[in-house]
């Protein structure tokens, strides 16, 4: 089993940070949203009190109405994923690659491709990958087109990792071969620089005929679109497996977290780097305060970032899920406490909308309670509730909570300013039989920003 993916079964046994169940109904006609949590209901004023206020009411034109975010259903995914890699195409469609269903498949990796339209709903499977594939990783190139390099073959097979690199074009609906990794990888990060360049960087080398074990990469490698060639970069201070990443708005890349060790009990890290494409070098960028997994990283707009949530690493005594926020200044290279969230969660997804706030939606927020030894069944930690994060004025504030609980989904931005949602768990599954195993969420939602 590969380090990522004990990563992601031990984080879904202690903390579900990775997983979502249960269902709070939204109303998708109709223009009035349910309040979400934490919002104060609007009281009329008796007459009485009214006639004797000498102050006139205000306007509608001084104090125009607001209008409430909406969450509006997308379809359904043909195969439900618990861990998804989606990218907006240049056709507008929306590409979803990675492990189908939690159970069989997903320790195995993934061949199946699907392609859908949001705003439509339609979702249909497209050409598959020539074969099975764990975490491998996945772009949305600048000219329209997907990239998906890296992986691991399955258990089944043999963990080994691979340097082949496809190309998805979808006007053909086609994969073709690109150039190879100089280094096999899986588990590693991948960006898109603002000149069209592939980064990757970190990740996990296996190779199952060799007697050698699985090893930690400190190595980065760049895809130049022009020639589909792969090439050596700076090499990273340390190694990064299973990290996130995250464009700056200056064009720099940063790196956060993941396991430094691909011993049997990994700990996440709380180092952070930052690579320079002028440079083609790695440099520190400060520590978190805390060592975390499953936290959402998200680009901010004054070329900072922000780590929010997650919970305090493995195989330690800190499994709940954390309420704290840090934010990188890119200036100083530092990391600085941020507003905690309203409440501790894990495994929410983050993005960074159109008008520069921070959605973090979903996740869990308390570990699962054991509620029937025998079947191994949990009562579920995870919650439907979503937060916006202002960086001007640094706060956080409640918005319409998400159709149904679940965690570990995946987010793109669509370029009329809505958030499709795919993938993640709806359930948590049984532990003793398949820890890890629980039911992927089909259902694609869309969220569109209140005004």
């Amino acid at each position: 089993m590969s380090v990522s993916r004990m990563i992601q079964v031990a984080g879904f046994i202690v903390s579900l940070s990775l997983m979502g169940c249960n269902s709070a109904a939204i109303s998708e006609s109709s223009s009035k949203s349910p309040q979400s949590a934490g919002s104060t209901p609007t009281a009329s004023t008796p007459a009485s009190a009214a006639a004797q206020s000498s102050r006139p009411s205000p306007s509608n034109a001084l104090a125009p109405a607001t209008k409430a975010a909406v969450w509006l259903r997308a379809g359904d995914l043909v195969e439900p994923r618990n861990i998804a890699h989606v990218g907006l195409l240049g056709t507008g469609e929306v590409l979803v690659v990675g492990s189908d269903y939690s159970c069989g498949a997903s320790t195995n990796g993934s061949d199946s491709v699907e392609i859908g339209d949001p705003q439509t709903g339609v979702w249909e499977t497209t050409t598959s990958l020539p074969n099975l594939r764990d975490e491998p990783a996945f772009v949305a190139l600048m000219d329209g087109r997907g990239l998906l390099t890296g992986g691991a073959a399955g258990e089944d097979v043999g963990w080994s990792a691979y340097s082949s690199t496809y190309i998805f074009e979808p006007t053909t609906r086609l994969w073709t071969r690109s150039g190879l990794l100089n280094t096999a990888r899986t588990a590693a990060v991948a960006a898109v620089l603002l000149d069209g360049r592939v980064l990757v960087a970190g990740g996990l080398y296996m190779d199952r005929t060799s007697p050698e074990p699985a090893r930690a990469l400190d190595t980065s490698e760049l895809w130049d679109p022009r020639s589909g060639a792969w090439s050596r970069t700076g090499g990273l201070g340390g190694t990064h497996v299973g990290a996130s990443a995250v464009i700056l708005a200056d064009g720099r890349v940063l790196i956060v977290g993941g396991s430094s060790s691909p011993e049997s009990a990994p700990i996440q890290q709380a180092s952070a780097e930052i690579y320079d494409p002028k440079t083609g070098r790695w440099s520190p960028a400060g520590t978190l305060a805390t060592a975390r997994s499953g936290f959402a990283l998200v680009a901010l707009p004054d070329g900072g970032a922000l780590a929010a949530g997650g919970f305090g690493g493995l195989w330690t005594a800190a499994y709940e899920p954390l309420s704290t926020v840090e934010r990188f200044d890119p200036v100083s290279n530092t990391w600085s406490p941020a507003a905690d969230l309203p409440v501790p969660v894990s495994g929410a997804s983050g993005i960074r909308l159109a008008d520069g706030r921070v959605l973090l939606a979903g996740g869990s927020v308390r570990p699962p309670e054991l509620i029937d030894p025998d079947a191994g069944t949990f009562v579920s930690g995870l919650t439907a509730d979503a937060e916006l994060f202002d960086p001007e004025t640094g706060a956080w504030t409640a918005t319409t909570p998400m159709p149904s609980p679940r965690a570990g989904a995946s987010a793109v931005l669509l370029a009329d300013g809505s958030v499709v949602f795919a993938g993640g768990s709806a359930s948590e599954g049984t532990f003793y039989e398949t820890p890890g195993c629980a039911e992927a969420d089909p259902q694609v939602v869309r969220y569109v920003p209140g005004s």
